[in-house]
């Protein structure tokens, strides 16, 4: 069962238990006031009876002469409801019933009047009776002549069944309506329901048409509901996987063109080395290990330039950039023959992955004497400026040409053909910078020299 099915399931459900509740609690509410309201309508009556006997005939303004005037008199006074009504009697045969006509004809019911008989008591009390005619509620008083001679019952009677029937008909109409609203509910809540997880059927249709090839799709973000929470993190997701692949692509285009070359090579040399030549087996052994180390750095910087963008890449701590820049320095220096100078030392703490702005920071410096002639100045500093912390050195090398400065921050981008390496550099260094929310920047004139420096926050792209 799909989540759609299975929450209108829930919903329909919930909503018929809390109105098949309420609709059963209602009706004892009703049925219990109904009852209480019987009662007290047939007290009064009797009660008003009982007073009427002990008051003067109006007619003669004398008490009654006899049963018969005060039955007379009381019926006149009767006016009863459809499902009410009264009759005098003396057991089983009417004397006298209402003057106006009614639906509840109690003299009709022999059942009835028998019983109303031997439960007559001069106390007030409500009773209840069921006969094949009625449902009864009903109060019987003795009919006593002013002799004492007792010579019928005087009985008020409702029609209980008729009044429960008109409840349970008001509730099966009740029943109908809510089987109406529930079926509402359900078309609404359905279309309702729909719409709210059209994202999640969006999401579903979008997993099972993204490949490595189509990444580039994302889901429309819409409110601020868990639902859009919830397509903000597949989206992240997807991003991340996009990244991802493009990293696993561009690291195998980037293998597969940078090691063809130096397979080719050691192809060659095999094929073309000779056994029982001594000299040339070394001379192979030697090409062939420089072109393993080439292929075994090749490799390394392939993987960190693989692992730039993610998040462990680089582990944070408080340095003190000072010592961060003596130390790097001391390393430097024993790069190549130059004249190292140290221009400018910064003051205070950043934070920074220190292996990771050191192998930048070395990388630059290497870059510098790679093409700057011995024995000119190669220099290192330091500044604190504003939120930035700012790493450079400086060269008096080859320098670039403008159209170059940004090129050389390409992978595999060599300015000079004829130089060693696989231009992967300066890339790496930029990799390192942009994983600490920073940027390499270049400033090179041709044939002057250049100078290349790592700007990173002093919280390291830290939030």
């Amino acid at each position: 069962m799909s989540v759609r099915a299975r929450v209108l399931a829930y919903l329909v459900g919930l909503t018929a238990l809390a109105l098949t509740v309420a609709g059963i609690t209602a009706f004892g509410i009703e049925r219990a006031r109904i009852d209480a309201s019987i009662t007290e309508v047939i007290a009064l009556r009797t009660e008003a009876f009982i007073d009427l006997a002990n008051e003067p005939n109006p007619a003669t303004g004398e008490p009654y002469a006899s049963s018969d005037d005060l039955m007379r008199e009381a019926m006149i006074r009767m006016v009863a409801t459809p499902t009410e009504s009264a009759v005098a009697h003396d057991g089983t045969i009417p004397r006298f019933v209402p003057s106006a006509p009614n639906r509840l004809r109690l003299e009709d019911d022999r059942e009835f009047l028998e019983a109303a008989s031997d439960n007559a008591t001069e106390v007030v009390r409500v009773r209840s009776t069921i006969t094949e005619l009625a449902d009864y509620r009903y109060a019987a008083v003795p009919i006593v002549e002013p002799d004492g001679t007792t010579v019928g019952v005087f009985t008020i009677a409702t029609d209980r069944g008729a009044l429960i029937d008109n409840l349970r008909e008001t509730f099966r109409l009740y029943a109908l309506v809510a089987a109406v609203a529930l079926a509402m509910i359900g078309v609404v809540a359905w279309t309702t329901v729909g719409r709210m997880l059209r994202p999640i059927s969006v999401l579903e249709e979008k997993a099972r048409h993204i490949n490595e090839h189509d990444l580039a799709e994302r889901i429309p973000v819409t409110g601020h509901d868990d639902l859009s929470r919830l397509t903000r993190t597949v989206n992240g997701m997807l991003d991340r996987l996009e990244r991802a692949f493009a990293d696993q692509r561009q690291l195998l285009d980037d293998a597969s063109h940078e090691l063809r070359t130096p397979l080719a090579i050691m192809r060659t040399n095999l094929e073309l080395i000779e056994p029982r030549d001594p000299d040339e087996v070394q001379r192979t052994q030697r090409d062939l290990l420089d072109e393993v180390n080439m292929m075994s750095r090749l490799v390394d910087d392939l993987v960190t330039l693989a692992k730039s963008d993610r998040p462990e890449f680089v582990l944070r701590e408080r340095v003190d950039l000072h010592e961060l820049t003596e130390t790097t320095f001391a390393r430097a220096t024993a790069l190549g023959e130059r004249d190292w100078q140290l221009e400018s030392t910064g003051t205070g703490a950043i934070m920074v992955d220190a292996q990771r702005i050191t192998q930048a920071w070395l990388q630059l410096a290497a870059n510098a004497v790679k093409f700057s002639p011995e024995g000119s100045t190669v220099a290192l500093g330091t500044a604190i400026v504003g939120a930035e912390a700012h790493l450079w050195v400086r060269d008096e090398g080859i320098g670039l040409a403008p159209e170059d400065q940004a090129r050389v921050l390409e992978r595999f981008s060599r300015v000079d053909p004829e130089a060693e390496g696989a231009g992967l550099g300066l890339p790496i260094a930029a990799a390192i910078a942009a994983a600490h929310g920073g940027r390499l920047a270049v400033d090179s004139t041709l044939g002057e020299g250049s100078a290349f420096a790592l700007i990173i926050p002093r919280n390291g792209g830290t939030s």
